[in-house]
């Protein structure tokens, strides 16, 4: 059984970022073991380029952990999601409270959202951020630089892992997340780890698993 919390209207905000953040880390995806080597920021992103090429879509399972500054323990929800190219997602929030989440390019349709709200929300700067992040997953590296500054670089632990450090270019995507961090390893090349950091110091770390590509 969860706990009630009563919820600070500045933590509303804030989590209500945070929720519909998470859609950010669903189109980076899955991706096929690379060949190409990965030493430098150019040859990393060409290697990601490589391995996903024939990726149509994606099922995962996730974990979600919520660290907000106004709370004392860390928020967690697990549930699924899936991908269809080229941009269609939906989330599956199974716990703690069953709800839905579905993009269709710049369509962000949020439970319980008024209908005003949603239309705001299409034409807020989150839904260009999330369509330029969808580019890493679609191959497009080049158009992803278009909005964020980036670098890429393999892991200390010399294992093929390829870590992708994200930060937004315009001031209105960094009053939203300061920094994207993306973990793409094992076998396959997943991503295998998400974290994104806003300017309030709050944090949200995702960690996928049972990902099947198609």
């Amino acid at each position: 059984m969860f706990s009630r919390i009563k919820v600070h209207p500045l933590h509303r905000t804030r989590s209500h970022r945070t929720g519909t953040g998470v859609v950010l880390w669903l189109i980076l995806g899955a991706m096929p073991a690379v060949a190409a080597p990965c030493t430098s920021t150019d040859t990393c992103l060409r290697a990601i380029e490589a391995a996903q090429r024939n990726t149509h879509g994606i099922t995962a399972e996730f974990v979600q952990v919520k660290h907000l500054s106004l709370l004392d323990e860390p928020l967690t929800s697990t549930g699924r999601f899936t991908f269809t190219r080229p941009d269609h997602v939906t989330l599956q929030i199974e716990q703690p409270q069953p709800a839905t989440i579905t993009i269709n390019g710049p369509d962000v349709q949020i439970p319980n959202l008024p209908e005003h709200e949603r239309q705001a929300m299409a034409m807020a700067p989150m839904a260009a951020m999330f369509t330029q992040l969808g580019a890493i997953f679609t191959g497009s590296t080049e158009a992803l630089r278009d909005g964020f500054d980036v670098t890429a670089f393999p892991a200390e632990q010399s294992d093929g892992t390829i870590e992708v450090h994200l930060v937004p270019r315009t001031e209105a995507w960094r009053r939203m997340f300061r920094t994207i961090d993306i973990r793409f390893g094992g076998s396959e090349l997943v991503a295998q780890q998400i974290r994104l950091e806003d300017g309030f110091g709050d944090r949200l770390d995702i960690t996928l698993r049972n990902i099947r590509r198609d």
